[in-house]
């Protein structure tokens, strides 16, 4: 009796899920918050909830009243309401149940596909590892788990596992995508892509999911209603306008490390390539059977891995796509034939559905830890205070010492700020205005790249920032290799050092006459 209840409530999915949300909130306790947007995306959501939607800049001082929306305002908002909650072990928490939850999803689809518990376990933390370099806590990583569930529809549609009404689902969780993230646009051509292979595959006379053309219209209804869904948002166009100039920025692409191209000198791009061989030799396995068993939705990947390639950032999208697309391929290649001949134990028939026993210690531990984060119980790695916001990124060690400097300033002062400490001059300065931070798309091409080459060749054109703008101060990182900005202003007699912390230094603008 011991053993069947051992056997409800802790399967393998239980395990892995327990393992995989523990590690993340041990590893991720500081990482997840190394971006600058996860502060402003969360004090953007709080000035929703307080005053309603903005449509103009509200924290610079360089672009006031300039256009600017808050397009991921859906989870900005759930952010701002975690933080409310429980502060950042929250939204921690949040981030770690979130990536847990959706892993060991794979992992159950990989098990029910034929995959003994062992191997499935070894693909999915591979997976977890070769995407986990671009998990922060924004809302951009609602996209990856969106993604996962658009692909798995449309597998289960191609397979005739899912009927036109659940691929008519899609709407409204298009819906819900379009307000927290602009990763939908990838959603709405993912199941493009895979619609025109269906209709090819209907065409050539090949086995398919359309078998009429009754059929075929009703899959194109669903297309046309889904690629409507970016529209469905409060701002109307401008939020197609904003997606458009993100997009579409050149800048970006150049200099933004998430945005540019694939780069095998660096470790998570390897990563990354070194899993794309792995799914194209998987894929490589359905060859002997392709004529009898191939499906439109299994060559997806591809143009995730393409666009990979393209911009970095899209490497978790290929990787849960890939994971996806492997479980239905995977009883069709010669690798799963010749591991049933050959080593029997790691391959069998599809495992039984789970029960919703086996959800039941998940539940428990999340909820444990919510209620001690409530609580405000100091409990280590689910409790409160574990979460913790890097010195190197976060200047939390000068923050009462900038508070009294500005505090004490005649008139009003401004602070000039490196581009990647806006997010905590918003969060944790909020009545200064900003000279700038990581909203590219407000700022414009142009502004940005004069920025850059000012902060890495010419730092002594600060100057002219500093007199444009009236600035009184400077908020600068120090970094392992010599910042341009603390080189100049630590040498200049035009400024004096007021408190140096290990991730920044500010400076007071002592003099604005030509040397």
């Amino acid at each position: 009796m011991l053993r069947n209840c051992c056997g409800r409530f802790l399967t393998p999915e239980t395990l892995f899920f327990v393992v995989v949300w523990l590690t993340i909130q041990v590893q991720f306790r500081e990482r997840a918050f190394s971006d600058p947007g996860t502060l402003w995306h969360t004090v953007v959501g709080e000035t929703i909830l307080r005053d309603g939607f903005m449509t103009t800049d509200l924290f610079t001082y360089t672009h006031p009243g300039r256009t600017w929306i808050p397009q991921q305002w859906g989870g900005e908002v759930v952010m701002a309401l975690l933080h409310r909650v429980g502060g950042f072990d929250a939204l921690l928490l949040a981030f770690s149940t979130g990536i847990a939850a959706l892993f060991t999803w794979l992992f159950a689809r990989l098990r029910r596909a034929g995959l003994h518990w062992s191997l499935a376990a070894v693909l999915t933390c591979g997976a977890l590892f070769v995407a986990s370099f671009h998990f922060y806590i924004r809302p951009h990583i609602a996209t990856i788990a969106f993604l996962a569930v658009t692909m798995a529809v449309l597998v289960d549609f191609d397979r005739g596992k899912a009927s036109l009404g659940r691929l008519a689902l899609l709407i409204p969780l298009f819906i819900v995508w379009t307000n927290v993230h602009g990763g939908v646009l990838g959603g709405v051509m993912t199941f493009g892509i895979a619609a025109a292979g269906w209709a090819g595959s209907y065409l050539v006379g090949r086995a398919g999911p359309i078998t009429t053309i009754r059929g075929g219209f009703g899959v194109l209804g669903v297309l046309c209603s889904s690629a409507l869904t970016p529209f469905d948002n409060p701002f109307g166009m401008e939020m197609i306008n904003t997606w458009r100039r993100i997009v579409g920025s050149k800048f970006m692409a150049e200099v933004v490390n998430e945005h540019k191209p694939l780069n095998l000198d660096q470790p998570a791009d390897q990563m990354l390539a070194v899993f794309a061989i792995l799914y194209l030799i998987l894929l490589a396995g359905t060859l002997p059977k392709l004529r009898r068993d191939f499906r439109v939705t299994w060559l997806v990947p591809l143009v995730w891995m393409l666009l990979t390639v393209k911009s970095i950032r899209q490497g978790p999208l290929f990787v849960v796509t890939a994971c996806v697309v492997l479980a239905d391929f995977w009883p069709h290649t010669r690798w799963h034939d010749l591991l049933k001949k050959y080593g029997d134990s790691l391959a069998y028939g599809t495992a039984a559905p789970l029960r919703p026993t086996a959800f039941a210690l998940p539940a428990v531990l999340v909820s444990l830890a919510l209620a001690l984060q409530v609580a405000g119980v100091p409990v280590p790695v689910v409790g409160r205070g574990w979460a913790t916001l890097s010195l190197d990124f976060v200047p939390r060690d000068i923050s009462a010492a900038i508070d009294a400097e500005l505090d004490s300033a005649p008139g009003t002062p401004r602070v000039f700020n490196d581009c990647n400490l806006g997010g905590y001059m918003i969060y944790y300065h909020r009545r200064h205005p900003i000279f700038m931070d990581d909203r590219f798309e407000l700022y414009g091409d142009a502004w940005l790249r004069d920025y850059v080459e000012v902060a890495l060749t010419q730092p002594e054109r600060i100057e002219e920032y500093c007199d444009r703008y009236a600035c009184t101060h400077a908020l600068v990182g120090v970094e392992l290799v010599p910042s341009p900005f603390d080189t100049y202003l630590s040498k200049s007699p035009r400024w004096v050092e007021v408190v140096r912390g290990q991730g920044a230094v500010l400076f007071r603008r002592v003099s604005v006459s030509p040397l």
